[in-house]
């Protein structure tokens, strides 16, 4: 983390880099050019039509940006260098995509990207390792640290007794089954739900402000979660291996996107008997 003064940090799948010039030995630097990458936006892939007999352009509906691309150059000095080498080949060539977290004085910020190359130059003689990692972020915003909120099937309060007694009792309150999001970034961010049993009908969610609806026509055993993921609109019980989309009877995907600098509102209506401690978790990351 960056305390006052402290040096900004680079973490590529749980490799740690420094972003200060010569932080120690044994250490990975990382120059200047990642975090220009870094803070960039992508171009634009929305094509522009200029008026044949006018000034300018006609107007356009949305930018939509393009993959991010991030170019990493950095250097250890020290003995530790084959080590660390050994470590950025294996956790760079997995063949898959990787997090990339960087925590600096604007805070934590997470991309997803796929490594396109890495081309290390070791210097065994001086004891140094210089190498570029060239990235691309599929997609080109960044996500600050993930947020939640749980909360329990809606219950009614207990009320006031008639005939009144005294001392007066004030009943309890009820709970209203509902889980507010804020994303305090700029841009629109899926939710994730977690539904976690049992329930032996299924479970419907509500977004209050937009009304959309996903309805599960499905048992939810207890000890099992239904994971609703508006990122790629699926439903799937435990591990995304298991996808039970095809009971869903409602499916208003759209609806449970956070709306930049905005809050959604979730309603939790449980179906059919309930076993266990049935909860509602909903999960987001701010989106810039």
């Amino acid at each position: 983390m960056v305390g006052p003064g402290g040096p900004p940090t680079v973490t590529i799948n749980t490799i740690p880099m420094y972003g200060v010039n010569q932080h120690a030995d044994d250490v990975i630097q990382v120059d200047g050019q990642f975090f220009q990458d870094w803070y960039s936006l992508s171009e634009s892939k929305t094509d522009i039509r200029e008026r044949p007999a006018k000034d300018g352009a006609f107007g356009i509906d949305r930018d939509y940006r393009t993959a991010l691309p991030l170019t990493l150059n950095g250097r250890v000095r020290g003995t530790s260098w084959p080590t660390q080498l050994a470590s950025l080949r294996a956790g760079l060539g997995r063949g898959q995509t990787v997090t990339v977290t960087v925590t600096d004085h604007l805070g934590i910020s997470n991309r997803s990207v796929s490594i396109r190359r890495f081309t290390p130059v070791p210097n065994p003689g001086v004891n140094l390792l210089t190498f570029e990692v060239i990235m691309a972020a599929l997609d080109p915003f960044m996500y600050g640290t993930t947020q939640s909120v749980t909360v329990g099937v809606p219950t009614a309060g207990t009320g006031q007794p008639w005939p009144q007694v005294w001392p007066a009792p004030w009943g309890t309150p009820g709970n209203s089954g509902r889980a507010t999001a804020a994303n305090t970034g700029s841009q629109p961010t899926p939710m994730t739900l977690s539904v976690a049993g049992g329930l032996d009908a299924g479970v419907e969610l509500v977004e209050i402000n937009t009304g959309s609806r996903l309805l599960l026509n499905r048992p939810i055993p207890v000890g099992s979660n239904a994971v609703f993921d508006a990122s790629i609109g699926r439903v799937y019980l435990d591990t995304p291996t298991n996808d039970i989309s095809g009971f869903l009877t409602r499916r208003d995907w759209t609806g449970f996107q956070i709306p930049g600098n905005g809050s959604s509102v979730v309603q939790f209506n449980p179906l059919g008997a309930q076993t266990g401690t049935p909860t509602l978790t909903v999960s987001w990351a701010p989106r810039n």
